[in-house]
């Protein structure tokens, strides 16, 4: 026997010998869920109001984490709609209505599972001190054609018994289609006296609680509703002034002028 024969034989014995048919275990992956160390995709929210906070702003960021198993999030923001998912860990609602607010957000992980149930905050928007007057919602989206609904609210009011409001459409987007008398007229009880004058891109209202049938209100509530149509021309392309309240006054039952009123105009944004 050749000492080439016997070196490759050695060499075919060693060969065989590391060619074992015994699996090696699996690597130790921390995204299978069998793994005995997986933890669901989970988010947490780290910036932002607090649960239940009243926030004097139109405006919040929020901002959220995930734990080590998540790598996508989704969120929803008073609405029944989930964004879609994507890394992003921050946003900013702007043009805040007042009253309360719902922010959900859901983690996802690399492998497609799912936060199980999702993380939830409840906030409170309080940034016009009364009495005021605003529109409601602060904004909307719409594209040509599109009817939308405002409302002029009297805001934070005391001792309300009379209004003279004008407000203006903005003509080269919008045009007024119909206006509904506000809840305010049947607080004050009795037949209140109303006179409104309305064109294509504006509206004039007076009203009064009728002395002797009416009371006077205190509290917030609805001056008018207008129904609004975007115009089939309009190039909407960013957010512009929709509806804005140029004059206004609160009387109370002595006739007297409420001092300091403040308002708040609405927008409108391409969809």
């Amino acid at each position: 026997m050749s000492i080439r024969y016997l070196y490759t034989v050695i060499f075919a014995l060693i060969l065989l010998g590391c060619s074992s048919h015994e699996e090696l275990p699996p690597p130790d992956n921390p995204f299978d869920p069998g793994n005995p160390d997986y933890v669901d995709p989970e988010a947490e929210i780290i910036s932002g109001p607090a649960e239940g906070e009243i926030v004097e702003s139109t405006s919040v960021t929020l901002v959220w984490e995930g734990n080590e198993s998540a790598t996508e999030y989704r969120y929803k923001f008073d609405s029944p709609n989930w964004s879609d998912w994507n890394a992003a860990t921050s946003h900013t609602f702007d043009y805040l209505d007042e009253g309360n607010h719902s922010f959900e957000i859901q983690a996802k992980s690399v492998n497609g599972d799912e936060q199980p149930g999702s993380t939830l905050l409840d906030f409170e928007v309080d940034a016009v001190s009364g009495p005021a007057a605003i529109i409601n919602p602060y904004r909307q989206f719409g594209n040509p054609g599109d009817t939308l609904t405002y409302q002029i609210i009297a805001e934070e009011v005391t001792n309300l018994f009379a209004i003279e409001c004008a407000v203006s459409i903005n003509e080269d987007y919008l045009e007024l289609s119909e206006v509904i008398n506000g809840e305010v007229l049947t607080q004050w009880g009795g037949e209140a006296l109303l006179i409104q004058e309305m064109t294509l891109s504006s509206l004039s209202l007076s009203m009064v609680a009728v002395e002797g049938t009416g009371s006077p209100f205190s509290g917030t509530t609805s001056i008018a509703t207008l129904e609004i149509i975007i115009r089939p021309s309009a190039m909407i392309t960013s957010t512009v002034i929709a509806i804005e309240i140029i004059e206004l006054t609160y009387l109370d039952p002595a006739l007297t002028a409420i001092g300091d009123v403040s308002v708040r105009m609405g927008k409108l944004s391409d969809p």
